[in-house]
C-alpha cells in the first residue's frame, strides 16, 4: 500500500463514506487517472487502522496465474496460511481456471475465520483478460463475510454492479465526488503546495481544472517562483489532455537540469529503488534523489513505509516517456538493457526478459528467456512466457534450439500439436556437427521428449513411451525436468502391454509418488496410474485404498474438484464405483470429471475414452440406451476433433456396437464387425486392442444364436482361448474375469450344459472378494440363465446380488436398488430385499 504524504488536504467525508461502506460487498472508487483515488484510498485506511491487503496492478498482470499468486500473497501479508491450497493449484503446467482457484481461495477464507479486513485491487482498469473478470465475478458472488473488496479503477469493471447496487451491496465514489472544490482546491495549493494566492486566483484554477488534481498539482508547479501569476491565468484554458502536456512542459522546463535528467532516465521503470536509479542512470545519489522528489510533490509515490521503492504517478510518467521518447531515442534501449542487467544481476529474471524486450533487444532476450521458460511456464504462467515466444521473431527462434524445445513444449501443453511438432524439427535441425556433443545430446532429449507427450496427447502411448525411454537414455541427471516428466510417463507401459504383474506394480509404486512433498497435485496422476493397475489386476479393493491416497495426498478433499489432474482420479474412481453398483456415487465423480474436463485446455486422449465409456456403460446400468449411443457419438467427435490414435477411436466405436447388441440390434453389431477388420484368426493379438476382440466374440456369440454347431461359436472360443493365454501370464484378472465368463456364454451357446456352468462358477469365484457386479450383470438375460442353471446343479449354492430385470430384459435401476439372490430368485422374478451394493 502507498505510505499516505503527511500533508494532505482532509477529505472527511469521503473517507467517512468509505469506512460505512465496509458493510457492503464492493467498493468501486471509479474516475480518470490524476482524481486521487490511491491517494484517498490510502489515507482512509491509514485513519482507520483496518487490516487490508493491497495489491497494485500492471498491465502483465493479464496473465491468470500471476494475477492470482499477487493476490494471494496481498492477503498472506495479513496471514501467512491463508491460500496456500489455490498456490498449490496455481503451481502446475496447467493450473484450473481463475474461478475455480478463487473457489478454494474462499473456502480457505471462510476456514480461517479472523476479523473483518479489505482486499484493495488498485489500477484495477488495466485487467481485460476474460478469464479474471469471470473469477472475480465468482469471488463477487462468495465474498467470504470478512471480506470487503475494494476497487480503484479509471473504467467500470464487468462485474456485476447494477445487480450489487440494486441490492445494497455497493459503495461507490465516482469522478464528482473526488473533485476539488473551491475550499478544497485552496487547501491544497496554499497547504500542501505552499503557493499564497489570491481568492481570485484559486477560484480560475479551481474552474479551469474542474477540480482535476493532477492538473491543480501541475499548475501549482508551474506557479512557484512565477511574478507574472495573472498572465499564466489567462492562458491556462483547454482540455486535461492539453493542460497535461502545457503544464509538463512547464514543470519540466523549471526543474534542475540533474533533476530533469534523473526524470527523464528513470521513467521507463514501473518501480524504483536508489540502486536500480543508480545502475540506469550510471550516476548514485538515486536513493536521495527519490526522498527530494516526494518531498516536492513531484508526483512521486512511496510504497512502503522504509521508502526503499517509489513509482512515479501514472500520468506523469507517461509524458516523462513521451519527452524522452522525443528528446533522446537512441538512449530509451539503453536505459531498458541497463534496468534488464540490474534485475538479472538480483535474480530477478522475469523483470529482465520485460526489460529486454522493451529495448527492444532481441538477442538479449532470448539469452534470458532460454533458462527460464520452462521452470517459469511449468509453475502456471503459460500466458506470460507464450507471451515473450511471440514477441521474439520467427528467425531467431528457428536459431536457438532450446527455445525451439521451450517453445514446442508450450505449444504441446495448450494442444498446438502440428505448431510443436514443428519447432521440434527446427530444433533438430539446428543439432549440427560443430555443436558440443553434450549439448546435442540434451536438445535431441527435449526433442524426443516432447515428440513423446505429442503422442501420448494423440493417443498412441506405445510411440510415447518408446520416445520417452530413448530420451531418459540421453538426458543427463541435472535435466531434472524433462527427466521426471519421461520418468512418470514410462510407468505407463502397462497401458499397452497388459502386463501388470508384481515387477510392474513395483515400477509404478516407485515412481507414482514422485514430487509428492514438493507439490501434492503432480503425484495424483501417478497415484492414479497406480490405482488403474490394480483394477487391471482385478484387486478393486486394493485400488479404491489407492485412490483414497489421492484425497490424502491433496491439503483438502473438495480441492480435487479443482486440479486439472484430477479428472483420472474422478474418471477411474467413478469406473470402479460402477462395477461395484454405486451409479449413484459414480455419476457423482463422473460429473466433477467431466465439469474438470470442460474447464481445462486439453486431456490426455486415453482418459477422455475412459471418461466418455464409463458414461455410457453407466447410462447402459440405469437403462438408458439412447443416451448412451449420443454419449458415445460425442466421444467419436471429440476424438475426430483431436486426432486421437486409431485404437482409442476404434474402442469408442466397439463399446458402441456393444451397446447394440444389448438392445438386441446384432445386424448393427454384425455391420461393426464386418467393418472392423478384425478376425478371430489374428496372429497378434495386441492388448490396445484386447476390448474390441472381446466385443467381436459377442457378436459372434449372438450370430451363432439357436445353431450350437455354428462355427462362429468355435472360433470365437479359439480366440477367448489365445486370449487367456495372454492375460493370465501378465496378472490381467480383469481380463480373465470378462473372458471366462465369455467363455462360459460361448460353451452355453453350444449347448454344453457342464463346462459352461463350471467355466462362469470358476469366474464368480474369482469375482466375487472383490465384489464384480456390473460386469456379469450388463450381460442381461444370457447370464442370468446360466446362473438359474449352474444355481440348479449346484450342491451348495453361493449368495449373490444381482438387480431386478425390466420387462426389456435389461437390470433395473430405478432407486439404485440390488437384490440379494439365494436360490430362489434364480427360479423365480427376484424382489428387492436390501440395497447392498456388493457380493
Amino acid at each position: 500500500m502507498p505510505h499516505p504524504r503527511p500533508h494532505l488536504v482532509p477529505r472527511t467525508q469521503l473517507v467517512e463514506r468509505l469506512q460505512r461502506g465496509m458493510d457492503r460487498a464492493l467498493t468501486l472508487i471509479s474516475a480518470p487517472a490524476g482524481f486521487g483515488k490511491t491517494t484517498l484510498l490510502a489515507k482512509w485506511l491509514a485513519e482507520s487502522g483496518l487490516p487490508v491487503a493491497w495489491l497494485s496492478l500492471e498491465a502483465e498482470d493479464n496473465d491468470p496465474t500471476r494475477f492470482l499468486s499477487y493476490l494471494i500473497a496481498a492477503l498472506q501479508t495479513l496471514d501467512p496460511q491463508t491460500g496456500t491450497t489455490a498456490l498449490a493449484l496455481l503451481d502446475t503446467p496447467q493450473p484450473p481456471s481463475s474461478k475455480t482457484v478463487l473457489a478454494v481461495l474462499t473456502n480457505d477464507l471462510v476456514d480461517h475465520g479472523g476479523g473483518d479486513f479489505a482486499l484493495v485491487l488498485n489500477d484495477y482498469h488495466v485487467i481485460s483478460a476474460e478469464s479474471i473478470q469471470r473469477g472475480m465475478t465468482f469471488l463477487l458472488e462468495h465474498l467470504p463475510p470478512q471480506l470487503h473488496l475494494v476497487l480503484a479503477t479509471r473504467v467500470d469493471p464487468p462485474l456485476p454492479s447494477a445487480r450489487l447496487r440494486a441490492q445494497g451491496e455497493l459503495c461507490e465514489i465516482r469522478t464528482a465526488d473526488l473533485r476539488f472544490g473551491f475550499a478544497e482546491a485552496g487547501t491544497f495549493l496554499q497547504t500542501v503546495m505552499g503557493l499564497d494566492l489570491e481568492v481570485s486566483a484559486i477560484a480560475t484554477l479551481e474552474q479551469r481544472t474542474e477540480g482535476w488534481i493532477a492538473g491543480l498539482q501541475l499548475a501549482a508547479l508551474s506557479l512557484q517562483g512565477r511574478a507574472d501569476i495573472s498572465g499564466f491565468l489567462a492562458a491556462f484554458t483547454g482540455s486535461h489532455r492539453s493542460v497535461l502536456d502545457c503544464l509538463s512542459d512547464e514543470v519540466l522546463a523549471r526543474q534542475p537540469a540533474p533533476v530533469q535528467t534523473f526524470l527523464l532516465h528513470t521513467c521507463i521503470l514501473d518501480r524504483l529503488s536508489g540502486p536500480l536509479c543508480d545502475a540506469v542512470t550510471e550516476q548514485e545519489g538515486s536513493q536521495a534523489m527519490l526522498g527530494g522528489l516526494e518531498r516536492a510533490n513531484l508526483f512521486v509515490v512511496a510504497l512502503d513505509d522504509e521508502r526503499r521503492w517509489y513509482r512515479y504517478h501514472h500520468l506523469f510518467a507517461e509524458v516523462l516517456r513521451s519527452h524522452l521518447q522525443q528528446a533522446e531515442p537512441m538512449l530509451v534501449p539503453v536505459l531498458h538493457r541497463r534496468a534488464s542487467t540490474w534485475y538479472e544481476q538480483h535474480e530477478l529474471p522475469i523483470e529482465a526478459v520485460q526489460h529486454a524486450l522493451a529495448a527492444p533487444d532481441i538477442a538479449l532476450a532470448a539469452r534470458l528467456i532460454e533458462p527460464i521458460a520452462l521452470p517459469v511456464a511449468l509453475h502456471g504462467q503459460l500466458s506470460t512466457v507464450l507471451g515473450w515466444m511471440h514477441a521474439l521473431p520467427e528467425a531467431l527462434v528457428r536459431t536457438r534450439p532450446f527455445l525451439c524445445v521451450s517453445y514446442a513444449l508450450l505449444l504441446t501443453v495448450t494442444n498446438q500439436l502440428e505448431a510443436a511438432e514443428a519447432r521440434l524439427q527446427e530444433a533438430e535441425r539446428n543439432v549440427q556437427e560443430e555443436m558440443a556433443a553434450e549439448q546435442a545430446q540434451i536438445i535431441m532429449g527435449y526433442v524426443l521428449t516432447i515428440r513423446g507427450d505429442i503422442a501420448l496427447f494423440s493417443g498412441d502411448i506405445p510411440q510415447g513411451l518408446s520416445l520417452k525411454q530413448q530420451a531418459l537414455e540421453l538426458l543427463p541427471e541435472a535435466e531434472v525436468i524433462p527427466r521426471a516428466a519421461a520418468l512418470v510417463s514410462t510407468i505407463r507401459a502397462y497401458l499397452v502391454s497388459g502386463d501388470v504383474t508384481p515387477a510392474s506394480e513395483r515400477e509404478v509404486a516407485a515412481v507414482a509418488l514422485i514430487g509428492t512433498s514438493d507439490n501434492p497435485f503432480a503425484a495424483v496422476s501417478g497415484i492414479c496410474l497406480l490405482a488403474r493397475l490394480h483394477v487391471l489386476q482385478g484387486r478393486l479393493r486394493q485400488a479404491a485404498t489407492t485412490y483414497a491416497q489421492v484425497v490424502q495426498a491433496v491439503p483438502r478433499p473438495e480441492v480435487l474438484q479443482t486440479a486439472p489432474s484430477s479428472v483420472f482420479y474422478y474418471f477411474g474412481l467413478s469406473d470402479l464405483l460402477r462395477e461395484w453398483n454405486d451409479l449413484d456415487a459414480a455419476e457423482r465423480h463422473l460429473a466433477l470429471g467431466m465439469a474438470l474436463v470442460n474447464e481445462i485446455l486439453t486431456v490426455e486422449p486415453f482418459l477422455a475414452v475412459l471418461g466418455y465409456t464409463t458414461l455410457a456403460r453407466l447410462q447402459q446400468a440405469r437403462g438408458n440406451i439412447p443416451a448412451a449411443l449420443a454419449t458415445l457419438d460425442a466421444l467419436g467427435q471429440v476424438a475426430e476433433g483431436q486426432h486421437f490414435a486409431p485404437h482409442l477411436l476404434t474402442q469408442g466405436v466397439a463399446v458402441r456396437a456393444q451397446l447394440e447388441l444389448a438392445q438386441g440390434n446384432v445386424a448393427e453389431a454384425i455391420d461393426w464387425a464386418d467393418a472392423s477388420g478384425l478376425s478371430t484368426e489374428d496372429v497378434d493379438l495386441r492388448y490396445l486392442r484386447e476390448s474390441e476382440y472381446l466385443v467381436l466374440v459377442r457378436v459372434r456369440i449372438a450370430q451363432a444364436k439357436d445353431n450350437p454347431a455354428s462355427p462362429f461359436l468355435h472360433d470365437a472360443l479359439r480366440l477367448l482361448d489365445r486370449l487367456l493365454q495372454d492375460a493370465e501370464p501378465k496378472a490381467s484378472m480383469s481380463s480373465v474375469l470378462e473372458i471366462l465368463m465369455l467363455r462360459a456364454l460361448a460353451l452355453q451357446a453350444q449347448g454344453d450344459r457342464t463346462s459352461a456352468p463350471s467355466t462362469l462358477e470358476r469366474a464368480l469365484v474369482l469375482a466375487e472378494p472383490e465384489g464384480y457386479i456390473r460386469l456379469f450383470v450388463d450381460e442381461g438375460q444370457p447370464v442370468l440363465a446360466l446362473l438359474r442353471h449352474a444355481y440348479m446343479r449346484s450342491s451348495t449354492p453361493r449368495i449373490f446380488l444381482f438387480p431386478p430385470l425390466t420387462p426389456m430384459g435389461f437390470w433395473n435401476h430405478s432407486a439404485g436398488a440390488s437384490v440379494k439372490c439365494c436360490g430362489c430368485c434364480l427360479k423365480e422374478p427376484p424382489t428387492v430385499r436390501s440395497p447392498a451394493a456388493s457380493f
